[in-house]
């Protein structure tokens, strides 16, 4: 009888808060904390975006829609406000098509629903001592301007294009980003390939994404990387895979989520997850990506907020096209403090490829002005003038307070326009 009751109960409340809500029946419903807009219906199931591909307030996964993190957002702060968001949990998926009202009532949906507890990871972080074994946390705390750029992990079991970037980039870069899974497509993975750059003499930056990790998977990753003496770990939320057929998506935690686990695990020697005492505990400088493009304004940085609360040591933003948009981003981003307590590199493309150029404004979350793309589709040489665009853009961002570096981001396969770029900013060129 009480089985049969509990039934009744959940598809009553699941009929009425699907007509008012859209409810996904999470079982451990955060609506009273979400302004009534359920953060399960973001198509990525997200509770603590927005992701970084979300632009004009728009989905990155379907554009015709509002972001459901910005109706939030209007809807809890509004106005100008920048106050520190909450970090809600992952869900409980034991809970899931169960009542959440019943589940309240008894306490089941307590962890799903109660925020997590940000650690005290002290004030003006940047200036602390160091606190891992990263190279790159080094010259950004000696102050040095930062250079990284990437190396692409191959889609084949053969070095020999890694091999060879490396041999061009090793000591002209601070650390290079291992990416993998390019478009969704199967690649040799970011761990295995920043081993093969410790082997290869160069600092290499892991990245581990939302869309293809559970809880467990990812902290697998952090013992390997302590293994492996990989020392820096960019955590990203992950692009919706585009692909046909489309792919299973994992989305068990968000970017923020992933970051306190990662330094929930640096600071306490503790799975947050799971409660597993790990001795001694993986130690990563730890970096996330922003979009500081995403509006209205303050929705970005609130979100810089969060991530920088739940850990984050460094950032990479998205691709820096649109500079007076910038520039006002990051004078807002040090008005609130939050340049004391996170590296800031800018995001800086290097458009090469005819066909690369084609794909830049399909990319999630990239604002590219209208000036900016006839200048480079209207070049006689697309490499000379990528360059040249990208050189005066590393010149435009290092003149900002609050920029510590830039991370070079080739848009093509010729490593050598990386390389030139940074030889023509340090020439004065």
């Amino acid at each position: 009888m009480a089985r049969l009751l509990s039934r009744l109960v959940q598809r009553s409340e699941a009929f009425v808060k699907g007509m008012l809500f859209d409810c996904r029946q999470c079982g451990q419903c955060v609506l009273g904390k979400t302004g009534l807009v359920c953060p399960m219906t973001c198509p990525k199931g997200l509770r603590n975006g927005p992701c970084g591909g979300t632009l004009d307030g728009r989905c990155e996964v379907y554009p015709d829609r509002d972001c459901v993190h910005v109706r939030i957002h209007g809807r809890v702060v509004g106005g100008e406000s920048t106050a520190l968001p909450p970090l809600l949990p992952p869900v409980d998926v034991k809970l899931a098509y169960t009542s959440s009202y019943l589940n309240h009532l008894s306490g089941a949906d307590t962890a799903g629903r109660t925020p997590l507890p940000y650690l005290d990871l002290g004030a003006a972080r940047t200036r602390l001592p160091g606190q891992t074994a990263s190279g790159l946390e080094g010259a950004m705390k000696a102050g040095e301007w930062i250079w990284t750029s990437e190396i692409r992990s191959p889609r084949q079991a053969d070095w020999k294009v890694v091999e060879a970037e490396a041999d061009r980039l090793r000591g002209r870069f601070h650390a290079v980003n291992a990416t993998a899974y390019l478009n969704g497509r199967p690649s040799v993975s970011s761990p295995v390939t920043a081993a093969k750059v410790v082997d290869l003499g160069l600092e290499p930056i892991a990245q581990a994404t939302c869309r293809d990790h559970t809880r467990t998977s990812f902290v697998s990753e952090l013992l390997q990387h302590q293994l492996a003496g990989v020392h820096n770990l960019l955590c990203l939320t992950g692009d919706w895979y585009q692909g046909t057929p489309t792919m299973r998506q994992v989305f068990d935690m968000d970017s923020a989520v992933m970051l306190y686990e990662a330094r929930h695990l640096r600071e306490t020697g503790v799975v947050n997850a799971t409660g597993q005492k790990l001795q001694p505990a993986p130690r990563l400088w730890l970096g996330a990506a922003i979009n500081p493009y995403t509006t209205p304004r303050n929705v970005p940085l609130r979100r810089l907020k969060q991530k920088a609360a739940a850990g984050a040591d460094f950032i990479q933003t998205q691709l820096v096209l649109d500079l007076p948009g910038f520039a006002e981003f990051i004078a807002a981003a040090v008005d609130e403090g939050l340049t004391a307590d996170l590296f800031i590199l800018a995001g800086v493309p290097v458009v090469i490829s005819p066909k690369a150029l084609a794909m830049l404004p399909a990319v999630p979350g990239v604002r590219l002005p209208e000036a900016v793309r006839q200048r480079l589709e209207g070049a006689a040489d697309l490499r000379a003038e990528g360059v040249a665009l990208a050189v005066e853009t590393v010149r435009f961002v290092r003149q900002l307070t609050g920029v510590s570096g830039v991370h070079l981001m080739l848009f093509g396969t010729d490593t050598s326009a990386v390389l030139e770029v940074r030889e023509r900013v340090e020439a004065g060129d």
